[in-house]
């Protein structure tokens, strides 16, 4: 069960099992109080030294940020609690103990991209890849609903499409090749076949820079179509940007 769908009135007073990551944890008396996070949300279980088993306990003194677990317990509206409501635990079992977690807040941006891998657990980066998520989607119905075809052109190219000084050059199997800055050649032979065409590729720009906030590397969105003039063209783009 993911933690949305008990984020409800309809919910309290019944028993869900969850399954999540420990996003926060404190210790308050008796109590331990652990914020779960799951790909839906986050929401406050609570564990009652008084009210579970030994096992269980001694699993929610030893669980650390970052820990997977399962929790089963039953669902309690509380306006103090982050999201509104909050799990009062009958039963935790531990799936994997984390070490020592490494964010804890106020780092800078290059200790962030050096752990990356652990910074994308962030809310503020999960909302991030769904937001890109929902205007992938939204590209994609776009173009469906307006008779495009989706084409999938090669990564590597054997010439340029761009500036030949910008292009990452690879060895390929003894011949140079390079890494694609854009699908334009193939989405315009490829329109004397399917008319409208489209792709979403990575592409590649080997463009030295001092700021960390220029891309050698994108995903990129690009259409051609038979029979389009200038005007037509742009008519396609305001009509994405808008739909999306």
């Amino acid at each position: 069960m993911l933690i949305k769908n008990i984020l409800k009135d309809e919910a309290v007073n019944t028993n869900v099992k969850l399954k999540g990551w420990v996003y926060r944890k404190r210790v308050v008396g008796g109590k331990v109080f652990i914020v779960l996070r799951d790909s839906s949300g986050i929401i406050q279980c609570v564990v009652d030294r008084g009210n579970v088993d030994n096992a269980t306990w001694k699993n929610a003194e030893k669980i650390t940020r970052e820990s997977s677990c399962m929790i089963e317990g039953v669902v309690r509206k509380e306006p103090r609690a982050p999201t509104g409501y909050e799990v009062h635990v009958s039963k935790l079992e531990i799936v994997g103990l984390s070490d020592w977690f490494p964010i804890r807040g106020g780092e800078g941006v290059d200790y962030l991209l050096d752990n990356r891998h652990l910074w994308i657990r962030s809310r503020k980066i999960q909302a991030i890849m769904k937001i890109k998520h929902t205007v992938l989607q939204a590209g994609r119905e776009y173009f469906n609903r307006n008779g495009w075809w989706e084409v999938t052109p090669p990564i590597i190219t054997g010439s340029a499409c761009e500036s030949g000084a910008t292009q990452f050059e690879i060895n390929y199997f003894g011949q140079k090749a390079y890494l694609s800055q854009s699908a334009q050649l193939y989405l315009e032979a490829l329109i004397y076949t399917l008319d409208k065409v489209w792709s979403l590729t990575p592409s590649f720009r080997a463009e030295k820079s001092r700021t960390r906030r220029h891309l050698a590397e994108y995903w990129h969105l690009e259409a051609e179509a038979a029979w389009y003039g200038m005007e037509d063209m742009m008519k396609v783009t305001e009509e994405l940007v808008n739909y999306i």
